[in-house]
């Protein structure tokens, strides 16, 4: 009976490692051993922006800091940009305008009060802590664990939802309408319907026709997964859809896994939204009721949603956030942690699909120098993918790594941003590096000083002014001494 609500999908088998695709994994200096999984955001001229969450000076109050990624330039140093008077910023969410704004919200816990912030600055002084505007708090009673997620068309409309308790527990939304100037009340568009139930793992995409696509699960007061949900936005009418439910866990049977960590994407034809679920297919390698990749896709921009399909039955696990991304040919990509189900040998590591004309190929393993866990990803350009995650928690803390791999996809060209935009204040300001210790750095860090004299003749000035007030003292002194005499 359980196969009968479901599509099995053509067999999948899991590819051959032979030589990998990806550049070697390497440890991103800079960020401290527990930091999360960065927000990554694609811009049009090569570069990939990154957000994070840490303690930047050593006094246990957590900031966000920022540095950005490119094929040919690696990684910047990160910098601190934005840290809050009381409590700590906990990034939740970056989003990119066409005209070359970043819109950032963050989640602030002050003891008084919990509530997501926003802020913006221009792409090119987003590493400048003077160009970020004065953080306005946007969510109100937001709770924890907090979710909170920011997307818009790119002309001015913004649209943010977050978990929060203002009239109860559930998925609450806010808008803009100029650009981040002035922001609506909080809009309630998902109330859960029992009080140990929680809102988790939101996600927003911007898909076609002028509509958002939102996906979210639901886990009781313990973490156990309930279900998942969709609702989704129009742009020209401010109006969300009711919010309707994509996947349930299975009642009555406690050993199941239930539907957990989605993630979305619009290729134009399809929305495509991929989640971890119990494995519903008897009679298979992995095993009734365990972790498995599982996906639903509407053809209709979410108005009807075809069953759900199990691509890749020879895979089971969970490892915190997976991702599904698209490239310049609108292909999908689908990065997770697994591992081989029913196997002698446990194959286990980052696993890569891609999705086209209704199909997804064969997955593909990288292996990671340490387990991951939340992986996010990014294109760059549309043929760059860059991926980053932290590693397992349960191995240790071993900091944030990443990958990147050139994909057989279309280049795109380079698209530049308005300069209208209004330059920070030219004063330099030091922005501390965060603690990290030192074995986990490169040498070439290590051996670099922190602080270096922009001007190699200041040194030499302040020398001789030095010299000069030495000589006017001795004779000073030697013409008291002959007076004297």
């Amino acid at each position: 009976m359980l196969c009968l609500a479901f599509l099995v999908t053509p067999h999948v088998e899991v590819k051959a490692q032979g030589e990998s695709p990806w550049a070697p994994d390497q440890r991103i200096p800079g960020y401290m051993d527990d930091t999360y999984t960065p927000v990554l955001v694609a811009d049009n001229n090569g570069n990939v922006h990154a957000f994070a969450s840490q303690s930047a000076d050593g006094s246990g109050v957590i900031g966000i800091v920022y540095r950005r990624w490119s094929l040919n330039g690696g990684w910047t140093s990160p910098v601190d940009i934005l840290l809050p008077a009381a409590g700590n910023a906990i990034i939740q969410s970056a989003f990119l305008d066409a005209d070359g704004i970043f819109h950032l919200v963050y989640f602030n816990d002050n003891f008084k009060r919990s509530d997501i912030y926003y802020s913006h600055a221009p792409l090119a002084f987003a590493d400048s802590s003077k160009a970020w505007s004065e953080p306005i708090v946007i969510g109100d009673s937001a709770i924890q664990p907090s979710y909170a997620v920011l997307s818009g068309d790119g002309a001015g409309k913004l649209i943010m939802i977050y978990t929060g308790n203002l009239n109860g527990n559930g998925v609450y939304s806010v808008f803009s309408s100029d650009s981040g100037t002035a922001w609506s009340g909080s809009e309630a568009i998902y109330l859960v319907d029992a009080l140990n139930l929680v809102p988790f793992s939101l996600r927003l995409y911007s898909g076609q026709a002028g509509k958002i696509h939102a996906a979210w699960s639901v886990v009781n007061s313990v973490g156990g997964d309930i279900s998942l949900e969709y609702a989704r936005f129009d742009l020209g009418t401010d109006e969300w859809t009711p919010a309707e439910t994509l996947s349930e866990k299975l009642e009555g049977l406690d050993d199941f896994f239930g539907p957990s960590f989605p993630s979305l994407v619009d290729n134009g034809s399809e929305v495509i939204v991929m989640y971890n679920n119990g494995n519903p297919l008897p009679s298979q390698r992995a095993g009734l009721g365990r972790p498995v990749q599982m996906v639903r896709v509407s053809d209709d921009n979410g108005d009807t949603w075809k069953p759900a399909t199990v691509p890749f039955i020879n895979l089971e696990g969970r490892s915190g956030e997976h991702i599904v991304v698209q490239d310049g040919d609108h292909t999908v990509h689908a990065l997770f942690v697994q591992r081989t189900a029913g196997d002698a040998e446990v194959l286990g590591g980052i696993w890569q699909s891609e999705y086209r004309n209704g199909f997804w190929s064969d997955p593909s393993r990288f292996i990671p120098t340490w387990p991951a866990h939340d992986l996010h990803a990014a294109v760059s350009q549309g043929n760059v993918l860059l991926l980053v995650w932290r590693v397992d928690p349960g191995n240790g803390k071993f900091g944030i790594w990443f990958t990147y791999k050139v994909l057989d996809s279309q280049a795109l060209p380079l698209q530049p941003y308005p300069t209208s935009v209004v330059a920070p204040p030219t004063t330099p300001t030091l922005a501390l590096l965060p603690t990290v210790p030192p074995t986990s750095l490169p040498q070439i860090l290590l051996e670099k000083p922190l602080l270096e004299t922009s001007n190699p003749g200041s040194a030499f000035g302040v020398s001789i002014i030095f010299v000069a007030v030495i000589l006017i003292a001795v004779v000073l002194i030697f013409g008291v001494s002959k007076n004297r005499q």
